[in-house]
């Protein structure tokens, strides 16, 4: 069977570019050999992208990507009607812009079976990457919050609310007293792409900043974050380990997770 050259670029949704963070939302493909041009766009499942970029509108979400998949889809009638090829199509669409929705480097996957590879991409870089990263950072989160509630401490660690009205960001483990607040904050980054690591603790920085500007954070010794960090350890990988770290550390003591001691040392500390 012949393999195809199947020419490709991620949708990304970036609602806040000063943090760099971003989701990835689409999938937009062209095969020239066969003349076929095709999308897939998250229309659906909003919620969390609302959840995951605190305080977004969802009617900001869901116009964005209505105006996209307009545009879209009058391109892929053209194609089909013969008013314009299947490469233009692509080449139209996929540009450097400055807006809501982006677009990756476009990429190329040789295939054979040209009828689903759009369904395979967008399940591989729009839910398994979504679910990847949130997944993790939750499941870590958990078992550190089960760790810290295993001391039996006097004053325990829960979830709460930090910030105003106007801000806000929901930590797992806070130790509220009358007198003062403390926080335990496990963060994820041990993603494959270096690229991400420094997006992830970029949003992190860019949350922590907020809270402190509002006055609604203690300082940096009443904050503990143990870290997942990346078990790769090539030179793009350290160097945005060290970038995050460097940010992070403004804020708060940085452990690795696998470092109980410090965990619960910090934990018993109580004023």
């Amino acid at each position: 069977m012949n393999k195809y050259a199947c020419r490709y670029a991620i949708v990304q949704f970036m609602p806040y570019p000063e943090t760099g963070e971003f989701a990835n939302v689409g999938i937009i493909t062209a095969t020239p050999q066969k003349n076929l041009f095709a999308f897939q766009l998250e229309t659906q499942k909003t919620k969390r992208y609302t959840d995951f970029f605190n305080h977004l509108d969802r009617k900001v979400y869901i116009g964005a990507i209505k105006a996209l998949q307009e545009e879209l889809v009058f391109l892929e009638r053209a194609v089909v009607n013969g008013k314009i090829t299947a490469q233009a199509a692509f080449d139209t669409i996929v540009r450097p812009l400055d807006t809501l929705l982006r677009f990756s480097p476009e990429r190329v996957r040789m295939v054979k079976d040209t009828d689903n590879v759009v369904a395979l991409l967008f399940e591989r870089f729009v839910m398994h990457d979504f679910a990847k990263t949130e997944g993790y950072e939750t499941n870590l989160q958990r078992r550190v919050g089960k760790f810290v509630r295993d001391l039996q401490l006097k004053n325990p660690f829960r979830k709460q609310r930090l910030g105003t009205d106007l801000f806000h960001v929901k930590m797992p483990l806070v130790q509220d007293c009358d007198s003062y607040c403390r926080i335990i904050n496990p963060l994820y980054l041990n993603q494959t792409e270096p690229q991400k690591i420094i997006e992830h603790g970029n949003l992190w920085g860019s949350k922590l900043e907020t809270l402190l500007t509002l006055k609604a954070l203690p300082g940096a010794s009443d904050i503990l974050i143990p870290v997942e960090q990346p078990q790769k350890w090539d030179d793009d990988h350290f160097q945005a380990w060290s970038i995050v770290k460097g940010k992070l550390e403004n804020y708060g003591e940085l452990v690795p997770v696998s470092d109980t001691k410090s965990i619960a040392r910090f934990a018993y500390k109580e004023k």
